[in-house]
């Protein structure tokens, strides 16, 4: 009976064991995708709600270099998501793009976490005639997780901690990294990138986690040294540039593995400029030892110009040796007025020794080029940037004329001057601006936390957007707010049995339904054991009556 007893509070424990660990799972707010999607920006580049995201407009020493991606939820197929409805995608064809997903949670400092995510890639060029192809490695692109323990949103930072570099073409596969808390906040980043361009261009992202536990890490720290910036991967770090001979040229030793494109992205020119200096025609045609020229000579001085260059640097001897030249025309009656203007062949000799004088450009230096933000979708603009380290956040605004009145702002939708946007904080007001036309407005060094976002349109219109948006504000962070409205439109009516603010954000595709099963699994858990429990109890009862 005893050991009757005995199971019955093991499988009881067990059950407990397991409910109180599914509660204590995954840090990550919105960790698998499910959830809502807003826009960042532009009306194409849409991550889910709980998310940020960082995009890298530079180097672009090519067209088609590190441009913005487009985002959008993934519903399948093509590939089905690696688990439940949705999945993230981010892609840009016939281009490269560089971007990071991230999040920051609150963990206890100098605890263990383990963040992981499950990535997918399909990047391949189809043939001619076709239009799909298999996901090849041309094109360079990988992904990888990484944990910042100090929790900062730049993903250039040198204290991440980053797993291994993943290339999963046309399969999902996860990545691991696991870090040492260095406070009260870590951050999780989800990094893809690639080096060369292709025509189908297309990252996935899914069943992302950040939980206690792993082996903990963090990177090596340089006292007092400043914080570097290594440039993006698209600078494809295995060419390495060659110094420039005596008279200036510069002449690249080609290497296993380099191209006509990885050695113009070196040295900051462009596919072009090594064709037409080396007399290539097909740049696929390179052969190892070759010798490729990168830039031409200087141009040397000619005989005139050094003879020039020598009366110039000499005025008082060219006045000695005018003078008798003067005398003697003056004194001669033959003389002819075409001898007289001597000082007319100096200008032209300045003017060479000048363009002889003019400095070689140097190389591109690209690792000196700085990362840029998401520019604007309404004007191009880039909009202001960010401190990584700073303890404020902003909130940018625009409000456009949503002539179809579908809540997305079209190429030939412009922006809507004389509409009003008020920030509340509790029951005060914190900011207030009327819209001109000229956005996006930024409203800088807000407090973090919960802000209230209230909406008028102009006179004569109505909002297509709900009135009301309550945004969430983060350290380093900045939140763009995207308001329609559209001539003659009526405002929408909040019902009058409720006065909470409209959702904060903008549902793309409809949420996957609940599963009421898996909602209440620790309750049926729980209910479970208690059945086991009595029927146990009654069944001791029982043997002792006997």
């Amino acid at each position: 009976m005893q050991r009757w007893l005995t199971l019955v509070l093991l499988l009881l424990l067990s059950l407990l064991g397991a409910t109180t660990s599914s509660a204590q799972g995954n840090l990550l707010r919105d960790g698998d995708f499910e959830g809502s999607y807003t826009s960042r920006g532009r009306p194409d580049l849409n991550i889910p709600a709980d998310w940020n995201v960082w995009v890298a407009t530079s180097p672009r020493t090519e067209a088609w270099m590190n441009l913005d991606p487009v985002g959008f939820p993934h519903n399948g197929p093509g590939p089905n998501p690696q688990s439940g409805a949705r999945a993230i995608n981010l892609n840009r064809g016939f281009a490269t793009f560089t971007t990071a997903v991230y999040q920051t949670v609150a963990v206890t400092s100098g605890s263990n976490v383990i963040g992981s995510a499950y990535g997918y890639l399909r990047t391949c060029n189809p043939p001619t005639g076709f239009d799909n192809c298999g996901s090849a490695v041309e094109s360079g692109a990988f992904m990888r997780v990484g944990i910042d323990p100090a929790g900062g949103s730049d993903p250039n930072s040198p204290s991440i901690l980053w797993s291994n570099n993943a290339q999963p073409h046309d399969r999902w596969e996860q990545m691991t990294v696991s870090a040492t808390a260095a406070g009260a906040n870590v951050t999780l980043f989800i990094y893809v990138t690639q080096r060369f361009p292709a025509q189908i261009n297309n990252a996935y992202f899914d069943n992302a986690s950040l939980t206690g536990g792993g082996t903990g890490g963090s990177a090596p720290a340089v006292p007092g040294a400043p914080t570097p910036v290594p440039p993006p991967p698209a600078n494809v770090p295995f060419v390495v540039a060659q110094g420039e001979q005596d008279d200036g040229s510069i002449l690249h030793t080609v290497q296993p593995g380099d191209t006509v494109d990885s050695i113009a992205v070196a040295y900051g020119v462009t596919r072009q400029d090594i064709l037409t200096l080396n007399d290539i025609r097909d740049p696929r045609i390179i052969q190892v030892g070759q010798s490729l020229l990168i830039r031409a000579a200087r141009p040397t001085s000619t005989g005139d110009e050094a003879d020039a260059t020598e009366a110039a640097d000499a005025p008082e001897a060219t006045e000695a040796a005018d003078a008798p030249a003067e005398t003697e025309a003056a004194a001669s009656p033959e003389a002819t007025e075409d001898s007289a203007p001597a000082e007319s062949t100096e200008a032209p000799a300045a003017d060479a020794t000048e363009d002889a004088a003019q400095p070689t450009p140097a190389p591109l230096d690209l690792a000196a080029l700085p990362t840029a933000p998401v520019r604007s979708a309404s004007s191009g603009d880039v909009l202001p940037a960010l401190d990584p380290a700073a303890q404020t956040g902003q909130i940018c605004a625009i409000m456009f004329e949503d002539v179809n009145q579908n809540r997305v702002q079209d190429a030939d939708e412009g922006l809507l001057p004389g509409g009003s946007i008020l920030l509340v904080r509790g029951s005060e007001a914190v900011a207030e601006y009327t819209t001109d036309g000229s956005e996006p407005y930024c409203f800088t060094d807000l407090a973090p936390g919960d802000t209230l976002a209230s909406l008028a349109a102009p006179e004569g219109y109505g909002l297509t957007t709900p009135d009301q948006l309550q945004l969430r504000v983060a350290a380093g962070a900045r939140v763009s707010l995207t308001v329609g409205a559209a001539e003659g439109v009526s405002p929408p009516v909040i019902p009058a049995d409720t006065g909470a603010p409209a959702s904060t954000t903008v549902e793309t595709v409809a949420p996957a339904a609940a599963n009421p099963l898996l909602d209440n699994l620790g309750l049926i858990a729980l209910g479970g054991a208690a059945v086991v429990l009595l029927i146990g109890g009654g069944l001791a009862f029982t043997l002792r009556r006997r």
